[in-house]
């Protein structure tokens, strides 16, 4: 359904449900179950909500070889960071950081730290759930990977007219990025791997960087692609490693011969196993949708009418994933350095409008619970605070710092979002019946051992706490 429409709707819903539900919410005590059931039924009816649908699992080749990727710390250039470095599922598929930290940190979740030097990712690591499905139509925070033609599999990305052909969809060019931003998992070429890693591994050059500038960033980015399949393939004479990624390519695509073999092939095996692995599959909220009424608590049905009625959450956080996958500004103004000198204009960066200096794309909110902290930035710690946040958006726009600026610019006051302007006032009782009902969109994985593998063919170690 279109954002527009959606906003739309929820004024008509307004009108019809916000009255009564004043008074079965006063004070959390008024008003039976069947009370709420029958409200529910009236929200579930307007938006026409079904249970989310999630494909079947299943572990072929290709899933096999995705696993291994997605989890192997040789793909970076210090091999000592994986993708799943940042994505955890004891943190929703974050790591729990405030700005996610890459190659030159040690430590897992919040307590990596760096090293040396200062390559702190400069955004909030996103979750991976569900991103295999139709709804999703931009990937990062600044959505500077989007899908523009679904049936023509053409999509926006930072290689322009250069990215390959062959990607299955937007999962697998989003999965060709973080491989080669330096302070995420390519290193500077400058970099050695660590002295405590295994035989084989450790004090190697950064072979990933083959010199310290390019003509252009695409001529980057693509040898650095090229490069990492050669580390993983190896040429004529391939180590014990190199030939079992070999094998598991081979599985993978059988029709394919090696020397065909790219940073296409990479990248479609990693989404792949990133929509086996991080679906989410029967939630509470899934439940009820599918009729079992009791699936949820009193306050979680209390906070759905309100997430559809009075707090107009449903405005922007629509849709089975519960994102429109649009931009919006909410008052979030964190700096991509963590200093004040350098802000984050957000979607900006990607199309140069100035309609999107402070646009970020809106985050789907299953398993949101887990996923702490919150926004581009990591700026609130807990749900709670990013909840209230919503609601004082301009508290600080007549604020002044030491130095007698505005807390907040004029454009920065311009830039927030129409949707979130007239302000919405919620009690204590009523921000935790929208957490009750926030966590019934939660699922945990039953198949852990199928996602984590107890090791990867590099025989480097994998540090991936599960619980």
């Amino acid at each position: 359904m279109p954002r527009k429409t959606i906003a739309a709707s929820a004024c008509v819903l307004l009108a019809a449900i916000i009255a009564t539900a004043a008074l079965l919410l006063h004070k959390g005590t008024s008003g039976s179950d069947q009370d709420l059931d029958w409200l529910l039924a009236k929200v579930i009816r307007e938006y026409n909500l079904r249970p989310l649908q999630t494909r079947r699992f299943e572990a072929d080749p290709k899933y096999v070889l995705g696993q291994a990727l997605f989890f192997d710390p040789v793909l970076s250039g210090t091999r000592d960071v994986s993708c799943a470095t940042c994505h955890q599922l004891r943190y929703g598929t974050g790591d729990g950081l405030r700005r996610s930290i890459g190659v030159l940190g040690v430590g897992i979740g919040p307590a990596r730290r760096l090293t040396r030097g200062s390559s702190v990712h400069p955004r909030n690591a996103l979750d991976l759930w569900n991103r295999d499905n139709n709804a999703v139509k931009a990937l990062f925070w600044d959505g500077r990977v989007e899908v523009l033609d679904p049936v023509r599999k053409l999509y926006r990305s930072p290689l322009g007219t250069a990215l390959p052909s062959g990607l299955q969809n937007a999962l697998a060019v989003q999965a060709l990025f973080p491989l080669v931003i330096p302070d995420e998992m390519l290193g500077e070429k400058s970099d050695r791997s660590p002295s405590y890693l295994p035989a084989g591994h450790r004090n190697l050059p950064n072979d990933l960087v083959s010199s310290e500038s390019f003509k252009n960033e695409t001529d980057r980015i693509l040898d650095a692609h090229n490069r990492l399949i050669l580390r993983l393939l190896g040429v004529n004479r391939p180590n014990e490693w190199q030939r079992a990624y070999r094998v598991l390519f081979a599985d993978a695509y059988p029709a394919m011969r090696r020397e065909d073999l790219s940073i296409v092939d990479l990248a479609n095996a990693i989404a792949h196993f990133e929509e086996m692995a991080f679906a989410t599959k029967s939630s509470a909220w899934d439940r009820y949708l599918a009729g079992q009424r009791s699936a949820i608590t009193r306050a979680a049905k209390q906070g759905a009418i309100l997430f559809y009625g009075k707090a107009r959450c449903v405005a922007c956080h629509a849709g089975p994933l519960f994102s429109d996958f649009e931009y919006h500004s909410v008052g979030i103004f964190g700096s991509r350095s963590g200093t004040s000198s350098e802000i984050d204009y957000g979607r900006w960066n990607v199309t140069y409008r100035e309609k999107d200096r402070y646009r970020f794309r809106t985050p789907p909110l299953r398993n949101v619970t887990q996923t702490a902290p919150y926004f581009h930035d990591g700026s609130s710690s807990d749900l709670k605070q990013a909840v209230t946040r919503h609601l004082e958006l301009l508290k600080n726009s007549d604020k002044y710092r030491d130095d007698g600026s505005f807390e907040m610019s004029l454009d920065q006051i311009e830039s927030i979002s129409p949707v979130l302007v007239p302000k919405i006032t919620l009690s204590e009782k009523e921000i935790h019946s929208l957490i009750s009902f926030l966590s019934s969109l939660d699922f945990e994985p039953h198949n852990v051992d199928m996602i984590v593998p107890k090791r990867v063919p590099s025989g480097l170690p994998i540090e991936y706490p599960t619980h």
